[in-house]
């Protein structure tokens, strides 16, 4: 176990993955001070970690706020990263923040190429790695000028998620069938991101994304790797993970290897991971690198026995003793799937009404052991924090609706029949 003196971890982008990585932290006794923007979000009721928010979810802000936390600290803390943009802010701020944390990136100049989904194509392409067939747009003359060469379906992402997109776009990909649609959606997505890059879409279920999670140390070595599988993500083809598990051989050794090969290009260091989709004959082909932070679905590392943040948090304090123990730890006799509950069964529902899966097939996915994302009786408050603010929300929209029809039709709530739809 840690000792109560160790410092606390740094968790910058205090969500859902944020709270996996600070539940991680806690079952070795490691206290975590959570960084988030302005925005409510349930994970700020967790027990494990004591969170505050930035004045705004920008860079000079939130460098700001963990300059004021450092200050306060009486020795430097580990850092760990969950989302994108504050990998880029903390990458150019290294110097501001050295005196306080201690946390593993790639170099600078790697963090720009592997962020950048053009940078990263080339490389692909030079190093004959198996890559979908790609077009990169920045403007609504570039996407006419390449359209006829673009293959159907296909799938479009913003180069860089920032912040008005994940604001403001309903997906953070999609999937297009047809040329008329690929333009409407470039016309909308390109209000808050211009540059998009538009993929050959790889035919298959959730079931056949997968991924490799690990932490490479400062020196450039995997101290430790997991693959894993999605099952099912929300929304729909190109989501979240919702339901994720285990990988098995022969196919976690070709990811093990892949992954192994892509980042050691780069002399990578940190937490990282790459995410693949296999093709109908199980040869994986590479959608996109995870750049210095951990991923959504980081906890099925954790419960499957590979603590990537604990091997992070001590990496990073130089305690090898600990990270030997954790690297060599028993892994749960049967596997451990991971769940997002609400979203899971948006997704199962999305998937049996048009036919693609079927009730038993819905069970059978959910069997074995698994752990809920926002549910654990140890750390109930997420998840009564989610539901009652679900609840307000319904009541609230429900209500005003419900008022709203009953003044424009002229009735006044008091008169309304109660067994259709009155207040009484």
């Amino acid at each position: 176990m840690a000792r109560p003196s160790t410092p606390p971890a740094i968790v910058v982008g205090f969500e859902t993955n944020g709270l996996g990585v600070a539940r991680a932290l806690a079952r070795l006794r490691i206290s975590c001070i959570g960084v988030g923007g302005p925005e409510w979000n349930c994970a700020r009721y967790t027990r494990t970690a004591t969170v505050f928010r930035s004045r705004l979810w920008e860079e000079s802000a939130v460098v700001e706020k963990l300059i004021e936390i450092g200050r306060t600290l009486p020795a430097k803390s580990p850092l760990l990263i969950t989302k994108d943009e504050p990998v880029l802010w903390i990458s150019s701020a290294r110097r501001e923040l050295e005196p306080f944390y201690e946390f593993a990136l790639p170099d600078e100049s790697v963090v720009q190429l592997l962020m950048s989904k053009l940078c990263f194509l080339e490389r692909a392409a030079a190093k004959g790695w198996p890559m979908p067939g790609s077009w990169l747009v920045n403007s609504e003359a570039e996407l006419a000028g390449c359209l006829d060469r673009i293959t159907l379906p296909c799938i479009l992402k913003p180069v860089n998620k920032n912040h008005a997109f994940r604001m403001h776009s309903p997906l953070k990909a999609f999937k297009v069938h047809t040329r008329e649609e690929l333009q409407a959606i470039y016309s909308m997505v390109s209000q808050w991101e211009p540059e998009v890059l538009v993929q050959e879409w790889i035919a298959g279920g959730d079931d056949r994304v997968v991924y490799c999670l690990g932490y490479w140390n400062r020196s450039g070595k995997a101290l430790a790797l997991f693959p894993g599988m999605k099952l099912r993500q929300w929304p729909p083809e190109c989501g979240n993970t919702a339901l994720a598990a285990p990988v098995s051989n022969p196919l976690k050794d070709r990811l093990l290897k892949l992954t192994g090969e892509i980042l050691g290009e780069f002399a990578y260091r940190g937490l990282g991971s790459v995410e693949f989709k296999l093709r109908e004959d199980g040869s994986p082909v590479i959608m996109e690198p995870t750049v210095g932070r951990t991923n959504y679905q980081n906890e099925i590392a954790v419960l499957n026995g590979i603590n990537l943040p604990a091997i992070a948090y001590f990496d990073l304090l130089g305690r090898q003793d600990m990270i030997g123990r954790l690297v060599n730890s028993n892994s749960p006799r049967k596997p451990m799937k991971l769940i997002d509950g609400p979203a899971e069964k948006k997704a199962a529902q999305f998937y049996i009404r048009n036919g693609s899966l079927t009730a038993s097939q819905w069970r059978e996915s959910r069997s074995g052991p698994k752990k809920d994302m926002l549910f654990r009786w140890t750390d109930p408050a997420p998840f009564l924090a989610f539901r009652g603010r679900s609840a307000a929300s319904f009541l609230k929209h429900n209500v005003l609706n419900s008022l709203k029809q009953r003044i424009v039709g002229g009735t006044h709530p008091s008169t309304k029949d109660p067994d259709h739809g009155g207040l009484a």
